[in-house]
């Protein structure tokens, strides 16, 4: 295994740096300058030292290199990359590991992967924005440019097109007002559409159609987001049967006002413009002229508001328990959707200083997800020992997470043909070499179902892959050759799963599939591949623990 070269100073600041300050007494805010990892840390101790609640202990060594590869990279290790994490005894081999990973193209990739569907957020009509996201985590983009950027209010524009993501919901723009609220404020504001939310008495039918005012005007001109000069001014049915006016209305109450135009026929104004609108989408082929530009762009003033001083904490915090509940398979708040007064926060000081945190580092993505996996919470055991597991929102033992469909696609591929990666390999044909990994998968996504909250497993998924004759016939693929080369059964039954698993074999492994290649002597191929499938078909795979 190539010497891993750490390369930037930021992460021992992250973990490093403050593992041995004195702890800060309970009733103080931990200051802005702690790294992101010890005030984590600091924040989830005291609330278990409350309930009386001891901590699962560390996740062993092969376990946190899984987890970190699956998080960071979207794909297992190889088993010599697994290796030689375990038996490295650097103390600083778990910062040095995390700093090489999201500094590698596979986080790029595998961020804009994890970010094209949460910024689908289960719509089946939105478009993918993967292509933009990809330059985005290339450059590091902060959140709130990449805000900007989706609303398609940037000061330059994008090759990449990424206000495709207004452009493809202008169909049904009630599904794109709850993306746009769900998404970046975390607040869904669909119940509102017809009536009060049930849970915030003061979140009317006013905030729905408010925010959904902002896309009025929005129009999608041979695959250019506009808006048009002139809007008849909308109007909504409240419960009670009146007919009401539409302000343009951000999710804190403030209004914006839309300009009037003093002494225009606003119905002829439309009219005209509509006429002048269609004539330039003829000629459009040929002259590539687009209509004048508004010089009011309600999505502008959304952006404004929403980034303003007094407003930004709801725009940074929603990413931050978006990104908890990813990394640590549960929200701040819960659900990631419903945050509001009435629905507080677990640790509330710990949102609140990584929100804090977050905002005064330019909404740095890159930054906050290295700190998130960086603490010692993030690295317990997912074993509980006791009969019953304490509260999820407590972060005593770490959660099992279901694999993303794209995880498990590549990370199957790979268990199936660890030789894609082997040692001594340049780091330009390991790359080409992981890319064409990736890109060989995805056909294999489909497979398996997105995890959702509280998502179980259903059967089907279990049955599709045991009768898909494509997989299975997969199954081995470049490791079994390998396998063959030995005539030691431990040795095979150890490569496996090291491969498949990403650990040493337990006395029970060996015991087990010693027994089932016995069984299979005379037939030691189809053994061996089915012992693989065994492996790959098991929950320990098919789960991040």
């Amino acid at each position: 295994m190539p010497t891993r070269i750490f390369r930037a100073q930021w992460i021992w600041a992250v973990v490093i740096g403050g593992m041995f300050a004195p702890w800060t007494q309970a009733d103080e805010p931990l200051p802005p300058d702690r790294p992101i990892a010890e005030v984590i840390d600091h924040y989830l101790d005291l609330k278990l030292k409350t309930a009386k609640v001891a901590p699962a202990p560390q996740a062993t060594d092969a376990t946190l290199v899984r987890r970190l590869y699956l998080d960071l990279a979207g794909r297992i290790p190889t088993p010599n990359e697994a290796r030689y994490f375990v038996k490295s005894t650097d103390p600083h081999k778990r910062a040095k590991l995390i700093q090489e990973l999201v500094t590698s193209p596979e986080f790029i990739r595998h961020s804009a992967t994890e970010f094209d569907v949460f910024l689908r957020n289960d719509n089946t009509e939105a478009g993918s924005v993967r292509g933009y996201l990809l330059n985005a985590f290339q450059e590091n983009r902060p959140w709130d440019q990449m805000f900007r950027d989706l609303l398609g209010v940037a000061e330059k524009p994008d090759p990449a097109k990424p206000e495709q993501y207004v452009t493809k919901r202008l169909k049904d723009r009630d599904s794109l007002t709850r993306d746009i609220s769900s998404v970046f404020f975390g607040l869904n504001v669909s119940c509102a559409q017809c009536h009060r939310h049930p849970y915030i008495k003061s979140l009317t039918q006013d905030y729905f159609f408010g925010m959904r005012e902002f896309f009025a005007s929005a129009y999608d001109f041979q695959g250019n987001l506009l808006d048009r000069k002139f809007t008849k001014p909308a109007e909504f049915k409240a419960k009670d049967g009146k007919i009401l006016p539409v302000k343009m209305m951000f999710l804190n109450g403030k209004t914006v006002e839309r300009e009037n135009i003093a002494g225009t026929d606003l119905a002829k104004a439309i009219q005209e413009e509509s006429k002048e609108i269609e004539k330039l989408a003829k000629a459009y082929p040929k002259t590539k002229e687009l209509p004048p530009a508004s010089t009011f762009r309600p999505r502008s003033k959304l952006a404004e508001l929403a980034l303003a001083p007094e407003n930004r904490a709801m725009f940074a915090k929603a990413i931050v328990n978006r990104l908890w509940y990813r990394f640590y398979g549960y929200g701040l708040v819960m659900r990631t959707d419903q945050m509001h007064a009435n629905n507080p926060a677990s640790h509330p000081d710990l949102l609140q200083w990584l929100t804090r945190d977050f905002i005064a580092h330019q909404y740095d993505l890159k930054r906050l997800i290295g700190g998130l996996v960086a603490s010692k919470a993030y690295a317990r055991s997912s074993q509980w020992d006791d009969k019953e597991a304490p509260a999820p929102q407590l972060f005593a033992v770490a959660a099992i997470r279901p694999l993303t469909p794209s995880q498990w696609a590549i990370s199957f591929s790979l268990a199936n043909n660890p030789s894609l990666l082997k040692q001594g390999l340049s780091r330009e044909m390991r790359e080409k070499s992981l890319v064409a990994l990736e890109s060989q998968s995805k056909g294999l996504e489909n497979l398996i179902e997105y995890p959702r909250e509280d998502m179980q497993i259903p059967i089907t998924e279990s049955l599709k892959l045991s009768n898909d004759a494509a997989i299975l016939k997969s199954v081995g693929g470049q490791l079994l050759p390998v396998l063959m080369k030995s005539k030691d059964r431990k040795q095979q039954i150890e490569e496996s799963v090291w491969t498949v698993l990403s650990r040493a074999p337990t006395s029970d492994d060996y015991e087990v599939f010693d027994s089932y290649l016995e069984n299979r002597k005379d037939r030691p191929v189809a053994g061996l591949q089915q012992m693989i499938w065994a492996l790959i078909n098991s929950p320990e795979f098919r789960f991040n623990h």
